[in-house]
């Protein structure tokens, strides 16, 4: 089981692939707005990860990537407790399993605090698993977001709801089959996390729901995706979630916004998105978050450049 220890690093497997990294979201409906920070490190290739994206009404407002950075010593000595630095974006763990900050310096920064409101649920901890070229080990946490953003002409004040992850071991781009990531939180006492990994063409069902008071594993899960301008591309969503107790919820997911990125083959569609939430009788509503992950030939790739063309304004240098 996930305990406060695994806020800080881990021994290092032999796989090259070998990563650790930490990542949070939150969205602000008041502000219409949906971020996302991430740092992580490659500890073979001795390199710092770090991504910081933003979106305001549908569109990309920031896309902060210093990645691949060169990284000084040994990436073990790395202690979140005193700040975890890439280029700009510093993530500190204030307390394990309960608070992180994270901050840009300078004129398009943010400085919020991320409180978890859930117990850590351990992916390895209920039977189910996760595709190996994914990740050996995963926790996820749902909490709530406050502090300010600066990323366009004015200062946001931020109270919202989000998630984050820790995840370590191999993640193998070059093997990954792809991936379904979606998180949502319809109030401090309800949310959802699911994560459907693909190994041989198999999907692996991963994730909790988050009610009563506790964290309830997800045995099963569909999800029907409408897509929009192009495949991939999501518009709308249909989700069936099946608890390890049989309790079944259905949500109905509207994309608000998205952005892609690309590694290698690998496509990654991130969406903003309004969740509905219908379950004997009670409707909810809430936001989040729908990550799908494909891999791409070279002719999808070409077909899909123009949008990625689109962060270019968006970059923070």
């Amino acid at each position: 089981m996930v305990d406060e220890r695994d806020e800080w690093l881990h021994d290092v497997g032999a796989d090259p692939a070998w990563q650790e990294s930490f990542y949070f979201n939150w969205a602000d409906p008041e502000h219409r707005s949906f971020t996302l920070a991430r740092t992580g490190y490659r500890f073979h290739a001795r390199k710092t990860d770090g991504l910081a994206i933003s979106l305001r009404d549908g569109e990309l407002e920031l896309f902060y990537g210093p990645a691949d950075l060169d990284h000084e010593g040994d990436c073990r000595d790395e202690d979140p407790a005193q700040g975890m630095r890439a280029g700009d974006l510093v993530v500190t763990m204030l307390e394990p399993l309960r608070r992180w900050r994270l901050q840009i310096e300078g004129e398009r920064g943010m400085d919020v605090v991320f409180e978890a409101h859930t117990p850590a649920f351990d992916y390895g901890a209920h039977g189910a698993k996760l595709a190996r070229t994914m990740t050996g080990a995963h926790f996820e946490q749902s909490g709530s977001v406050t502090g300010w953003t600066h990323f366009g002409s004015d200062r946001h004040e931020i109270n919202a709801l989000g998630q984050r992850d820790k995840s370590w071991g191999v993640r193998n781009w070059e093997r990954l089959e792809g991936w379904e990531w979606l998180a949502g939180q319809l109030g401090p006492d309800w949310s959802f996390n699911l994560m459907q990994t693909i190994e041989d063409g198999k999907r692996l069902d991963n994730g909790f729901v988050f009610r009563d008071g506790a964290n309830h594993p997800i045995k099963l899960a569909r999800i029907r995706y409408s897509w929009g301008d192009q495949e991939h591309q999501m518009r709308h969503a249909e989700i069936e979630l099946v608890e390890s107790n049989g309790r079944t919820h259905h949500l109905y997911a509207e994309a608000l916004g998205g952005f892609p990125i690309l590694r290698g083959q690998v496509w990654i569609e991130e969406t903003h998105v309004a969740y509905t939430l219908g379950a004997e009788g009670e409707e909810r509503q809430g936001q989040g978050v729908v990550e799908h992950v494909w891999r791409a030939t070279s002719e999808e790739i070409g077909a899909r450049s123009a949008r990625l063309t689109k962060i270019l304004p968006a970059l923070r240098k």
